[in-house]
């Protein structure tokens, strides 16, 4: 009867054994199943933010860094437009129509990519939001989305203005020599201050951030009347930057669709500016600023890279 006991006992206790050991095979496999799942999502969640990063680079070739910014934070975007005071700066290439008529294709697009991405590079530099590219022309605005107050923004603009022309007149060579630029590079440049309707037109299905008004207009037309590698400045931007720029007498510009004539001034200024000079050559680039560095000095260091 004991022996009995015993057996049974014993199966019991084998049966238990064998569901433990079945239940502790089980219980690894699904934890190696988890793991397998877990290193798969991680491998996703990888491919997914690097397709974000890849998504958010080329964005940012198409839209100002400060709406990308407002994009990736998860802000939200309406067709919705505010009332602001801005500095709108329009500028364009003096008689550049004919003289993309003298260069070749390849050339004329080759030249637009350096033009534009150095124009972009000081814009950004100074704050500004680049609105548009028409062509050879750029819009550019100061004061929204981030503002460091109505003077400050103006300032701001002109000196990215100055710096543009001076980064021009010191390139010219380069200009010549990479894309076979027929004659000197001019521009015309005009900047206004004054309240307009900025942020999102458009439709539900595609919006366009922009700044509308007259103060756009007004701003158009002083860049249109400007002399070459000039800046014209309304009277509403003078008054804003006079304590840090010099400007011409007044100048009265007669404009299409403005019902008065426009007070306008030619912009100088008053301390010196840094400039920045590109030369290339092959696997060569070299960036210097001629007001802080003399010619004999710039031909030793190349002289000792050459050794």
């Amino acid at each position: 009867m004991e022996s009995t006991e015993e057996l049974k006992a014993l199966k019991q206790e084998n049966s238990k054994l064998k569901l433990e050991a079945r239940l502790r095979k089980s219980l690894a496999s699904e934890l190696e199943r988890q793991k397998s799942l877990v290193q798969e999502a991680k491998v996703e969640a990888d491919a997914q933010r690097d397709k974000l990063q890849k998504a958010s680079e080329q964005l940012s070739r198409y839209l100002s860094p400060q709406i990308c910014e407002k994009i990736f934070s998860g802000a939200e975007f309406s067709v919705k437009s505010a009332r602001k005071k801005l500095t709108i700066f329009f500028s364009d290439i003096a008689g550049f129509t004919t003289l993309s008529e003298q260069m070749e294709a390849e050339d004329l697009s080759n030249f637009l990519n350096f033009y534009l991405t150095n124009m972009c590079d000081i814009a950004l530099k100074y704050g500004g939001t680049i609105d548009k590219f028409i062509g050879d022309s750029l819009m550019i605005f100061f004061g929204d989305p981030d503002t460091k107050g109505a003077q400050e923004d103006a300032i701001a603009c002109c000196e990215m203005a100055m710096e543009m022309l001076s980064f021009l007149e010191s390139n010219q060579q380069h200009f010549q020599d990479m894309y076979n630029f027929p004659e000197k590079l001019e521009i015309r440049v005009g900047i206004h201050n004054g309240l307009c309707n900025v942020g999102n037109f458009g439709s539900a299905q595609r919006l366009d951030y922009t700044a509308i008004g007259r103060a756009v207009n007004v701003a158009a037309r002083l860049e249109q009347a400007a002399p070459k590698n000039s800046i014209l400045v309304s009277s509403a931007v003078r008054n804003l930057i006079k304590n840090k720029f010099e400007t011409s007498s007044p100048i009265e510009v007669k404009a299409k669709g403005i019902d008065k004539p426009i007070a306008s001034y030619v912009l100088t200024r008053q301390d010196p500016l840094n400039v920045k000079v590109i030369k290339e050559l092959d696997g060569l680039k070299l960036e210097y600023d001629p007001n802080k560095i003399d010619k004999n000095k710039l031909l030793e260091i190349i002289g000792e890279l050459e050794n």
